[in-house]
């Protein structure tokens, strides 16, 4: 049985082809499945009875199932637990904004493997180390999945930031990517999607060739290679020297704005010192600082910093010419945080 959920617009031309029928097939087949959600063939109705019926025989439209869907008290995050068809478990998390239900933007953060090699110390993405990477067919699955649930609200944004390291599986990733931006399908623009990673340097490198569009967003969370290296195992294989003389050759390449992620952690890396050291080390790049406070996960020892504390970190590195946000705290109460709810889960399953 083939699996037509995965195939490019081409490559579902080119299997209509192959059973003798025409090229605008595949065409059909390919909104059918990524734009209109739809996995089932007897719905499919501007096919002719005859192929739905010999397409039922012949191939399936998989999908990965829902485990558990999580709505926090002021519905503006939802994190929802998917099902592997071997068993195994990703997470994908939701977040909306806007002042009103109505004006929100939904962005949809999702995942690129089934655990983590890297080992952070304050994400439980690795807690139980890397089982494997994710298909491409898996990566969109969580978008299409995700829309069938939200009726009448339409994803906006998608942010590859979820379990595991998107560089780290980068041909599954770039395909994906390809895919979503589809308009004949899922088809959100390449300005909204963001693609992260924890550093791998030689990827970044090979990131800045691909010409996908994309925005960057780089995981910092350290003012010096003593923090980072504490924080990100990573960080001893690709230092931060490093890793910015690759940000700056991808900017050279592309020109595009890099989002640098910060985790702010009490009494370790948010300190206004550390705050002015940052906005040196990222002097000349073109780009902005998005500080998070840390969502604490109970197996590792830190605490977020204040409210205060936040804010005066916020304004010193604004202080000195370096754009920055504050992101708004969300959804503690439902184990937002990569990887806490696939371990929660694990954890009930072996009890």
């Amino acid at each position: 049985m083939i699996d037509l959920k995965g195939k490019t617009e081409e490559e579902l031309s080119n299997f209509f082809v192959s059973i003798g029928e025409k090229p605008f097939r595949g065409k059909q087949m390919y909104q059918w499945i990524y734009y209109k959600k739809e996995s089932t063939f007897s719905k499919m109705t501007d096919i002719s009875k005859s192929l739905r019926d010999y397409l039922k025989e012949i191939t399936f439209i998989s999908n990965i199932k829902l485990l558990k869907r999580y709505i926090s008290e002021n519905k503006n995050t939802e994190k929802y637990l998917f099902e592997l068809s071997d068993g195994n478990l990703i997470e994908t998390a939701l977040m909306r904004y806007g002042e009103t239900p109505e004006s929100a933007r939904s962005t949809l953060c999702i995942s690129t493997q089934v655990g983590c090699a890297l080992k952070c110390s304050f994400c439980a993405s690795g807690l139980k180390g890397l089982v494997r990477n994710l298909t491409h067919t898996e990566i969109i699955d969580q978008i299409i999945q995700v829309q069938k649930i939200l009726i009448g609200e339409r994803i906006a944004n998608i942010v590859i930031m979820g379990i595991g390291e998107p560089l780290a599986n980068y041909e599954n990733l770039i395909k994906a990517v390809n895919m979503i931006k589809n308009s004949h399908g899922i088809g959100i623009g390449k300005r909204n999607i963001v693609i992260s990673t924890a550093g791998l340097v030689p990827m970044i490198k090979k990131l800045a060739c691909e010409n996908t569009g994309c925005k960057l967003a780089i995981s910092l969370h350290g003012y010096n290679n003593q923090i980072r290296s504490k924080l990100m195992p990573l960080n001893d294989r690709y230092p931060i020297e490093e890793l910015l003389d690759a940000c700056r050759y991808y900017q050279k390449i592309t020109g595009d704005r890099i989002t640098f992620e910060y985790i702010l952690i009490k009494g370790l890396n948010d300190d206004l010192s550390g705050a002015r050291k940052l906005t040196r080390m990222l002097k000349g790049l073109k780009c902005i600082v998005n500080l998070i406070p840390l969502n604490p996960v109970k197996h590792f020892p830190y605490e977020p910093s204040n409210i205060l504390t936040c804010q005066c970190f916020v304004m010193e590195i604004e202080k000195y010419g370096i754009n920055a946000t504050l992101r708004t705290e969300r959804g503690r109460s439902i184990n937002a945080a990569c990887g806490q709810l696939r371990a929660r889960w694990d954890a009930k399953q072996e009890t």
